[in-house]
């Protein structure tokens, strides 16, 4: 569990689970924490970095992080984004103009999300290059 290492050798995230008040409660380091922010901002989904860099923590405990940290994944954001503008185009529906630009918007930011997909993946290959330069 805490410090074992991953299939691919590296480092799993090492925690802490502690008992309090009969709910088990993980300890994650301020190094971690850092870490799942930094994967977060390039762009890695919450899955992932649950998955690949820190399997001893749940999906849970990595969104906890990121909420903390009043960030979010890339997809969170998107999710976020998609939402407050159905609800706003819910009341424009009589207003076509501001219908329209909403729509926009919304396509604005797909369009930005989709390119922070394209962009983790260059970092991602980028960082396999240097990693086994």
């Amino acid at each position: 569990m805490a410090g074992d290492k991953t299939a691919a050798g590296q480092n799993a995230c090492p925690t802490n689970r502690v008992l309090i008040e009969g709910v088990v409660k993980v300890e994650i380091s301020k190094q971690v924490k850092g870490k799942i922010c930094k994967l977060a901002l390039q762009g890695k989904p919450c899955s992932k970095i649950q998955c690949e860099d820190c399997p001893d923590l749940t999906w849970w405990d990595v969104r906890e992080v990121l909420e903390e940290a009043g960030t979010s994944s890339s997809r969170g954001l998107m999710q976020e984004i998609s939402n407050k503008l159905r609800k706003a185009g819910e009341k424009a529906k009589k207003d076509k103009k501001l219908s329209d630009d909403l729509s926009r918007v919304h396509k604005l930011a797909r369009q930005l999300y989709n390119r922070g997909k394209e962009d983790y993946q260059k970092l991602k290959k980028i960082s396999k290059a240097i990693e086994s330069w």
